[in-house]
């Protein structure tokens, strides 16, 4: 006989047996036993926290020959074939595998005929997320109003995904993360039952990588087992599933607060040879900082934090002798580098970038001081007056004279600024034109322009010859000026391939500008000692116009 995985060895087998979804289990119970049953369940949640398991009980309570409750028997032919999956009456369907709207006809012409020996045909559809429109449009009126011996029951990880008129027509019940203890009791009953020990240390760290999925939960102990046998160490734990024990975070952790960028390295570079994933180090130490931050703040971490007795009275006491204002400034910085290490190609480092700013940040001022810079800030944010470093300060060019700097033709801009004013619509299309040049053509001034949109091409056309247009144009050029627009599509080769249009040329003085600007913030005194202060670094720099 194959082996059978602790997953699905120890899947429930009656709502009793459910751990860790107590709210939902009550509601279905009673709703059974009254014989308020809908025709139609949504289950969303995340892997492994028992949509599928409390499916297939449902299905079991309403078919099992004993009748409706919510204590199947477990031993009758029905409950036996669901449990088994070979119940001809309670359909289970992927709906990754099964998504255009063919299936979903298909699904309606079963749907027409009645259970073979079962009261109800059910249909568990498992992941009903991957479903397209069409599928779901299809299914709606059945949804609605299904025959009386059909009920649904709909799995799903994504409901943002499931269109929201089938979300009204469904009961929903949403499944929550198993918190760490649930989960550990568990582990601990099925593994007495199989005769393994596994040290405590273990099993929390099984349950903290389960991220509250029990299914994940048993599958590392599966994995675990395979490796290690009967009796299972910590460090067995740790080799066979690539994780990082909790002893390192703490000691990378402590060796950043007390600035021992030798220490922190050092323990980097044991988690590469060891083949972690770097990520783990980081978010574990992310995590510790977290916890050392709320209990220095509220005194102690019970009841925001699952961790045990004798790790939250380590934090606790730890937190006691520690600096807030800093713990709080170490937890800003290694949440900020958490995106950039898992990214990045390079993560070691990255990593070791992170650890060692977090180790050389600059010590605490004393309060004045940053209670001044703080203030200077707030100030120079509000575009107060302050003290300023004799320095030449770059205001905000007008657009004329960030033009110029462009070697924008001066008349031309006069001109194109005088039909925005008075002429909007012709102004906008001779922004994206590009000036040639001006000729004297017998006696006339000639104003060549070059577009490459057939869009503004055709307007300038079209309203150049009107009288106010020709108007605007003598009053810069004179009397005998006319424009002579060419259209050159792009792709092809350009008259004037260096002139810019008056858009470009504002786009690009924009960008100047705030080069400038940025520039100036960085050089400030005040911002380069919050910089040093708080460990930070400029993101952007945005006028107050």
């Amino acid at each position: 006989m194959s082996y059978l995985v602790l997953a699905r060895k120890y899947r429930p087998q009656t709502f009793f047996d459910v751990v860790g979804q107590d709210v939902i289990v009550q509601t279905l119970s009673k709703a059974l036993n009254s014989g308020r049953i809908a025709h139609a369940f949504l289950f969303t949640g995340s892997r492994g926290v028992g949509k599928t398991s409390i499916a297939r009980l449902l299905a079991k309570a309403m078919a099992c020959q004993k009748g409706i409750s919510d204590t199947p028997c477990g031993k009758c032919s029905h409950c036996m074939e669901i449990t088994s999956g070979t119940s001809i009456d309670v359909v289970e369907i992927d709906g990754a595998s099964n998504t255009s709207v063919d299936d979903v006809r298909a699904l309606r012409e079963t749907i027409r005929y009645q259970p073979s020996s079962c009261r109800f045909k059910i249909f568990i559809i498992d992941e009903v997320h991957m479903l397209s429109n069409s599928a779901f449009n299809a299914l709606l009126k059945t949804l609605e109003e299904p025959p009386p011996h059909v009920k649904f029951i709909f799995a799903t990880t994504e409901s943002h995904k499931i269109p929201v008129t089938i979300l009204s027509r469904c009961q929903r019940y949403d499944f929550k993360r198993l918190n760490i203890e649930t989960i550990i009791d568990r582990l601990t009953h099925i593994l007495q039952i199989e005769n393994i020990s596994i040290a405590a240390e273990g099993l929390m760290l099984i349950a903290k990588a389960a991220e509250g999925g029990m299914r994940d939960a048993l599958s590392l102990t599966d994995q675990v087992i395979s490796f290690a046998a009967e009796h299972i160490s910590l460090e067995d734990i740790t080799q066979i599933l690539g994780l990082i024990d909790r002893q390192n975070i703490v000691q990378a952790t402590d060796a950043l607060i007390r600035s021992d960028a030798k220490t922190a390295l050092e323990i980097i570079h044991k988690a590469m040879l060891n083949g972690y994933d770097l990520k783990q180090l980081i978010d574990g130490v992310t995590t510790e900082l977290r916890h050392l931050s709320i209990a220095t703040s509220i005194g102690t971490i019970l009841g925001f934090a699952e961790l045990s007795k004798s790790e939250i009275d380590a934090i606790d006491q730890k937190a006691k002798s520690l600096d807030a204002a800093d713990l709080q400034r170490l937890f800003a910085m290694a949440l900020d580098s958490i995106d950039g290490i898992s990214r990045s190609e390079q993560p070691k480092l990255m990593t070791e970038l992170a650890f060692l700013r977090m180790a050389d940040r600059p010590a605490m001022a004393e309060t004045s001081t940053i209670i001044h810079a703080i203030s200077r800030l707030e100030s120079l944010s509000k575009g107060a007056d302050m003290p300023m470093p004799v320095q030449k300060t770059i205001p905000s060019p007008p657009a004329e004279v960030a033009l110029h700097v462009t070697n924008m033709d001066q008349s031309w801009l006069r001109f194109v600024n005088l039909c925005i004013e008075n002429m909007t619509a012709l102004g906008h299309h001779l922004e994206h034109a590009r000036l040639i040049k001006v000729t004297n053509e017998q006696g006339q001034t000639v104003i060549h322009i070059e577009l490459d949109q057939q869009f503004h091409f055709h307007s300038i056309v079209e309203a150049i010859h009107n009288p106010e247009a020709q108007a605007l144009l003598t009053s810069i050029y004179g009397g005998n000026a006319y424009l002579k627009p060419v259209l050159t599509l792009k792709g092809t080769a350009a008259t004037a391939p260096v002139t810019m249009t008056i858009t470009q040329a504002r786009e690009l003085s924009q960008q100047q500008a705030q080069a400038a600007l940025e520039e100036q913030a960085r050089n400030h005194p005040v911002v380069q000692k919050a910089i040093a202060l708080f460990g930070g670094e400029i993101r952007s720099v945005k006028r107050n116009d």
